[in-house]
């Protein structure tokens, strides 16, 4: 079996202070950092095929920008784009790397939220981003891999159901999550960590809207796990939807206090999990890209949209905001003669090494269906990985879509047709039958 060989590195990415941070309001600037924001790359290579994986720690990437960065690194050091994943982990104190899709006809998941830094993303994210990814392949080494998994419990559901039937932003204990943390290490011929891949599905909103800049719960579980180890670790969260940090003050955002209490108990959790006995193996390195559609259903009627345009009028905040814009946006399709189609489509990535696969989705899944693609697999360690290679906004199940609350509304106010009834089974059934290509 050929060598598995790894180059890694990591590179600041921090805001200066004043920035917007992404999330919540557009009001809301930072004043401080408790932490810095990284890009930390790792760079696979073995025989002829090598791949890329990049976590950032953001909140989520605008889809153009995320594939102009894959396209720039294919061009300058010869990575393939359909071997590449860029990943944010979610955190909303940071800057505001997604806004208003610039295409004609596109919502964007930024809309109601403030628009685009792009003095951020033209001069440190992208260069930045550019300069970790060559560090990273000039400095390969030999490495094998072990992986651990264990539980954890820092994560909650958060569609909670209050009193008066309503689906709000909270803590839902009997809600569905992935208790499973999955930790992958990469240790060298001198048996000493070179790094770690920690994997776990919860938002990073523990902060709340604070004003400070921050990684948020992850930031804490990254730097211990890093100490106890002796590896530059990063974080790829999972399928987090639905799904939100366990805070103890009941809820699901707090401020900086809840977001780093939460995280020392991540920290534990990890540290147990990585010290658990794992073996060692060399793992074949493949990947693969390929179309996924996604089948939409039709258009609202015009008198919906009409009306839905009278309500949300003049609202530009968060969900309202979404609301209308979408509302109008469907009531000037009619008006200019738009073709419905039959399905939208995203590049999906996959990264397998050995029995883990790393599967890219640009959407904020609900836990289920990462759970329900695990089950299904043939691989052991079938990973979802949400936000990657792009920001398509929230993908909800079918049985959600019912009771509503906000996961819901942005789900259906993501195009201007709307996702079909099942399309959580439609797009499981195709990740299914690409993860067997690869």
């Amino acid at each position: 079996m050929n060598e598995l060989l790894l180059g890694v590195a990591r590179k600041v990415i921090t805001p200066e202070v004043g920035c917007a941070l992404m999330g919540y309001r557009p009001d809301i600037f930072s004043e401080s950092v408790n932490d810095d924001l990284t890009a930390t790359a790792f760079v696979f290579k073995q025989g002829d095929t090598s791949a890329l994986m990049i976590s950032l720690t953001l909140c989520s990437l605008r889809t153009d920008i995320a594939e102009r960065i894959l396209a720039n690194v294919e061009k300058e050091y010869g990575i393939p784009r359909a071997n590449s994943i860029i990943h944010t982990i979610h955190t909303h104190s940071g800057p505001r790397v997604n806004g208003p899709d610039p295409k004609p006809g596109s919502n964007g998941t930024g809309g109601g939220w403030g628009e685009l830094n792009v003095e951020y993303v033209e001069n440190i994210l992208i260069p930045s981003v550019m300069e970790v990814v060559k560090e990273a392949a000039a400095n390969p080494v030999s490495v094998q891999m072990k992986v651990s998994v264990g539980e954890s419990y820092v994560a909650i559901n958060r569609r909670e159901l209050n009193i008066e039937n309503k689906i709000v932003l909270g803590q839902n204990p009997w809600g569905p999550i992935d208790p499973k943390m999955t930790v992958i290490s990469f240790i060298n011929e001198e048996k000493k960590n070179v790094a770690n891949i920690i994997h776990y599905a919860a938002h990073g909103t523990g902060s709340g809207p604070n004003h400070e800049i921050t990684r948020d719960w992850a930031g804490v579980m990254i730097d211990v796990l890093e100490r106890a180890s002796g590896g530059i670790t990063a974080f790829f969260n999972g399928p987090e939807g639905d799904v939100g940090p366990r805070l103890s003050n009941g809820k699901t955002t707090g401020d900086l206090r809840y977001a780093l209490e939460l995280g020392g108990k991540a920290a534990q959790d990890a540290v147990r999990i990585y010290k658990q006995h794992s073996i060692c193996t060399t793992p074949t390195l493949s990947a693969s890209t390929e179309t996924i559609d996604v089948p939409l259903a039709h258009r609202i009627p015009k008198e919906e949209a009409e009306a839905g345009c009278e309500l949300y009028k003049g609202k530009t905040i968060n969900i309202a905001g979404r609301k209308a814009s979408y509302f109008n946006r469907v009531l000037k399709s009619y008006e200019d003669g738009y073709t419905e189609i039959d399905s939208v489509s995203f590049e999906q990535t996959i990264i397998r090494l050995g029995d883990v696969a790393f599967i890219s989705f640009p959407y904020e899944l609900f836990s289920e269906v990462g759970m329900r693609i695990a089950q299904a697999s043939d691989i052991p360690y079938t990973l979802s990985l949400s936000i990657s290679n792009g920001a398509k906004g929230y993908f909800v199940t079918e049985d959600a879509v019912p009771r509503g609350g906000y996961e819901v509304e942005m789900f259906q106010t993501t195009n201007l047709q709307p996702y079909v009834h099942d399309a959580d089974f439609r797009l499981m059934k195709s990740t299914l039958e690409h993860l067997k290509k690869v």
